[in-house]
């Protein structure tokens, strides 16, 4: 019998991970208002790296987790409905998985080191010149594409909650 909610440890996925898009995301904004000579503009852009990576194998872990911990079963509705939020639950991964990726080959194609935590991570990707320009507005459109996906994924859960009140959000609300 499947459970009616997400497993704790899902949960809690699903919430650090939003965490670290928010914060990901909110250091490269902030970065484009800071003058190219500012002193913190490094420390902007790792704290936009190192949450980039972290969302990363944060997602690799969340895959593991979600082999060994079922969804809850999917809710009744429209067929649309239900394909609408496969297909949104398809691109979330996607993303979680393309965005720090194409990030990661971004830098590293410029021969520069993404940086963890202060560290240099191994270099996936060779230096390519010619690659690196699209890959960065890949990375730069997904990432725009972020707030407008997040922002259907959080108004189709309020409408559940508010409109069709089925309860969809304790399904992903920590116990």
């Amino acid at each position: 019998m499947q459970a009616n909610r997400y497993a704790p440890s899902l949960v809690l996925l699903h919430w650090l991970m939003f965490l670290l898009f928010v914060v990901a995301l909110a250091a490269i904004e902030y970065r484009g208002f800071v003058p190219k000579t500012d002193p913190s503009r490094p420390v902007i852009t790792m704290i936009h790296m190192t949450a980039g990576v972290l969302v990363l194998l944060l997602a690799c872990l969340r895959v593991l987790v979600r082999i060994t911990r079922p969804a809850p079963r999917e809710l009744p509705g429209p067929i649309w409905q239900t394909a609408a939020a496969k297909l949104m639950y398809l691109l979330m991964y996607l993303i979680m998985f393309a965005l720090p990726l194409a990030g990661i080959y971004f830098v590293q194609a410029g021969g520069r080191d993404v940086m963890f935590f202060g560290t240099a991570l191994p270099h996936l990707f060779a230096a390519n010149p010619d690659l690196r320009e699209p890959v960065k507005e890949f990375h730069e459109w997904v990432g725009n594409a972020v707030y407008y996906i997040v922002g259907l994924h959080i108004l189709a859960a309020l409408f559940h909650q508010f409109v069709i009140r089925d309860g969809i959000m304790s399904r992903m609300r920590m116990r």
